[in-house]
């Protein structure tokens, strides 16, 4: 059948069109940047243009349940603020933000700036993932803070 490729090609390119369509849909500067990240952790490999979870991954991804999601007493000496501004398009996703930011006991100390003194770069990193909030979610880490023996005082430490 010489004459298949020639029949085909207007079926391939316009499934090709199709393809890329869809990757428009998503912020390719923030998806490179994930897809680093993880490569680089070594939750995926890619392997000739294709993602895929590693073991390690998928133990850390069974690791977070959104349910029962809790952070480690651990610290460093640093407090965390999180600050964070959400559209009001993407009202729900900022609500369920918010749930799991008191859920995780953070403090609030203004509408959308919570507080805690424990290690949460991970959670917070899953929460942006899950709500597909990457930018509009920041952490700061910070030295001191004003007031600091009254928040000591609130997580117990």
């Amino acid at each position: 059948m010489p004459g298949l490729p020639i029949v085909l090609k207007p079926y391939l390119n316009k499934k090709r069109e199709n393809e890329r369509r869809e990757w428009e849909k998503f912020n390719s500067w923030r998806l490179r940047q994930v897809i680093s990240r993880l490569e680089k952790q070594k939750d995926v490999e890619i392997v000739n243009d294709i993602v895929k979870i590693t073991k390690k991954g998928r133990q850390k991804l069974l690791k977070f349940d959104l349910e029962n999601i809790k952070l480690k007493r651990k610290t460093d000496g640093k407090w965390r603020l999180i600050i964070y501004d959400i559209a009001n398009l993407r009202k729900p996703q900022r609500e369920q933000f918010r749930k799991m930011l008191k859920q995780l006991n953070f403090l609030r100390l203004q509408e959308s700036v919570y507080l805690t003194p424990f290690v949460c770069e991970e959670e917070i990193e899953y929460l942006r993932q899950i709500f597909e909030i990457g930018r509009e979610v920041q952490i700061l880490k910070i030295q001191g803070i004003e007031h600091e023996d009254e928040y000591k005082k609130y997580f117990g430490l």
